[in-house]
């Protein structure tokens, strides 16, 4: 099939290496590197397309800002011509549809490493954080949830629910949930983690925005009788939290509710 897409996907990497795809927030599972993560989300699209899609790539880490092909077999290229090694990056475009609410932008470093999430932990909990991901990286999401809760229920006895230990284990269950498909799961458990954060760090930090867009994303992709349920309370974190922009996507998400409800 030779037709592109006709809308470029819009990637962003902040500073801070934190990433977002067309306004929402994008993390790579467990043990997986961003550009990975990354290109395996574009290679997943142009094969439910079957058509090849655009990429405008903007790393303020890196610095530049590119364009590449992703076909629906998996290949990508560069689009010759398009590079810009000194451009300055550009904010990624608004989201299209009213069921893409934005997502607030991150300000300060995550103290729980995306790539290193048991980075915090001591032992023994570090080594079994890390055996957690590596079970999740084979794709044995059933054995890594039910290690990853024994560690959950074990550090939250010890230390607290909302101990940093705790959450960074938090953290990577989430990660598991969105992996399993399990959205419903991963939006009670990242309210709670985007609550946790906003009381020990702030609105604005890239923990609690983190946190945030994950819930988002978790809530986005429920069914309609699970998004009718659980549209108070995902509004009532967003306005807890408070963040910029907050308002703006509180009456997105209400616009949505609203148009299942008339369709149902």
């Amino acid at each position: 099939m030779n037709d592109i897409s006709p809308d470029a996907v819009q990637v962003r990497i902040t500073p801070d290496g934190t990433a977002f795809i067309d306004e929402e927030f994008f993390t790579p599972p467990p043990g997986v590197s961003l550009n990975e993560a990354v290109l395996a989300h574009l290679q997943l699209e142009a094969a439910a397309l079957e058509m090849p899609i655009r990429a405008v790539i903007q790393d303020e880490q890196a610095r530049y800002t590119t364009t590449i092909q992703v076909n629906a077999d998996g290949t990508s290229n560069l689009l010759e011509g398009e590079a810009d090694v000194s451009a300055a990056p550009r904010s990624p475009r608004a989201a299209a549809s009213p069921t893409h609410p934005p997502v607030p932008q991150p300000q300060t470093l995550d103290p729980v490493p995306p790539g290193r999430p048991y980075e915090p932990l001591p032992e023994p909990y570090r080594g079994q954080l890390i055996a957690v991901c590596a079970t999740a990286n084979q794709n044995l999401f059933t054995e890594a949830a039910r290690n990853a809760d024994r560690l959950l229920a074990e550090l939250s006895a010890q230390f607290g629910p909302s101990h940093l230990y705790t959450l960074a284990v938090g953290h990577v269950r989430g990660d598991i949930a969105w992996l399993e498909h399990d959205f419903h799961y991963g939006l009670q458990s990242w309210v709670f983690m985007a609550r946790a954060w906003h009381l020990h760090l702030g609105p604005r930090h890239g923990t609690t925005v983190r946190a945030v867009g994950n819930v988002l994303g978790c809530w986005r992709r429920l069914q309609p009788a699970e998004v009718k349920e659980s549209t108070p309370y995902v509004v009532t974190l967003l306005r807890d939290v408070s963040f910029p922009d907050s308002e703006r996507v509180v009456r997105t998400i209400n616009r949505r509710t609203q148009g299942i409800t008339v369709a149902n």
